[in-house]
């Protein structure tokens, strides 16, 4: 099941970071949502983005009946590119608001976007802490909490992480949730 999991996560970003790059850098994004962090005592600001003309967004709500999976994507404003310093926070719930049990939780971070190193959270031998201040997946969906991981490098996809190289990753998102098709 983690196994599984895992790359369901993976693929589920990469496909969200090799979709966005044309839409985002024409500048018909706008920000809805922000993640302010520490990624291994570093500062990090980022903004979760929606574009109306796509119809979607970096910070997304999706329901598989009694199961609510929740993405919160945050691009680095300063980044040299808007896939650049990307920090994203994966929730699978039951329940629609913030006393909802959380069933699996990730964190990543993609310094340099898709390519490589990149950080992940599901084998570092800990799991992510993810607290909900408020959550509400009904219209007008939003989520605000805290979070705090342990982030370890992977060199590929399929390469193993090396957990000799890990960041403590800490923060609190505040964001406006869009329902997903």
């Amino acid at each position: 099941m983690k196994l599984h999991l895992q790359s369901l996560v993976l693929g589920a970003i990469g496909l969200v970071l090799c979709m966005t790059p044309p839409v985002l850098s024409q500048g018909g994004s706008t920000p809805v949502g922000t993640i302010n962090a520490t990624i291994g005592g570093t500062p990090y600001y980022g903004e979760t983005l929606d574009v109306p003309s796509e119809g979607t967004s970096t910070a997304e709500l999706r329901s598989f009946g009694p199961v609510n999976s929740i993405s919160i994507q945050a691009h680095d404003p300063q980044a040299e590119g808007i896939m650049r310093n990307v920090l994203s926070i994966e929730v699978s719930l039951m329940g629609i608001d913030a006393s909802a049990s959380i069933m699996e939780a990730s964190v990543s971070w993609w310094p340099e976007g898709m390519s490589e190193p990149f950080y992940l959270s599901e084998e570092s031998g800990t799991a992510p802490e993810i607290v909900f201040d408020a959550l509400s997946l009904e219209n007008g969906a939003a989520a605000q909490g805290n979070f705090s991981a342990v982030v370890c490098r992977r060199d590929g996809m399929f390469a193993e992480a090396d957990t000799s190289d890990c960041r403590q990753v800490e923060g609190t998102f505040d964001t406006v949730l869009r329902k997903a098709d």
